[in-house]
C-alpha cells in the first residue's frame, strides 16, 4: 500500500510518481466522494503521457486518447450508469479489453468486469489530498 499527499500545487509530480507505479496495461479504479479531483489528476496524468487535449467523460461515459508513444488510454465516468445491464450495452467488457490504460470513476457497477485492477482511494482535508493505493 502507498499513500500520498498533495496539494492542486504538486499535482503534476504526484501524477509523475503514480505513472512510474503502473505496469504496461492497467485497470485504475478511482474511488472517492464528488469534488475530491478525481477528473483534475486523470488530466494530469494524461498531460505528463503527451495528451493535450483533454475533457471530463462526464456525458460521454468514455473518453478515449492516444499518446505520442503509441498508448492508448480510456477515461470513464461511470457516475450516470444504472446497472451492469446497461454497461454491458455500451459493449463495457470489449472496451476494458481495447487500450492500454483503464481509469474508472465511479467504479463500483463494474466490478464484475474488472481482472486484478488496481484502486486509488482518495480523500479531500480542506486543501490537501490523501491518495491512498490499495
Amino acid at each position: 500500500m502507498m499513500r500520498l499527499e498533495y496539494s492542486l500545487d504538486e499535482i503534476n509530480e504526484v501524477s509523475q510518481t503514480l505513472l512510474e507505479q503502473l505496469p504496461d496495461r492497467a485497470v485504475v479504479l478511482l474511488n472517492a466522494e464528488m469534488g475530491t479531483g478525481k477528473t483534475t489528476l486523470i488530466a494530469h496524468l494524461l498531460k505528463q503521457l503527451g495528451v493535450s487535449e483533454v475533457s471530463s467523460p462526464t456525458y460521454s461515459i468514455c473518453n478515449v486518447y492516444h499518446t505520442p508513444a503509441g498508448k492508448k488510454i480510456h477515461h470513464y465516468d461511470l457516475y450516470r450508469i444504472k446497472d451492469t445491464e446497461e454497461l454491458m450495452e455500451i459493449g463495457f467488457q470489449d472496451m476494458l479489453d481495447s487500450a492500454d490504460y483503464h481509469f474508472i470513476e465511479w467504479p463500483e457497477l463494474g466490478e464484475p468486469f474488472y481482472e486484478s485492477p488496481i484502486t486509488w482511494q482518495i480523500h479531500r482535508q480542506g486543501d490537501i489530498r490523501i491518495l491512498t493505493i490499495l
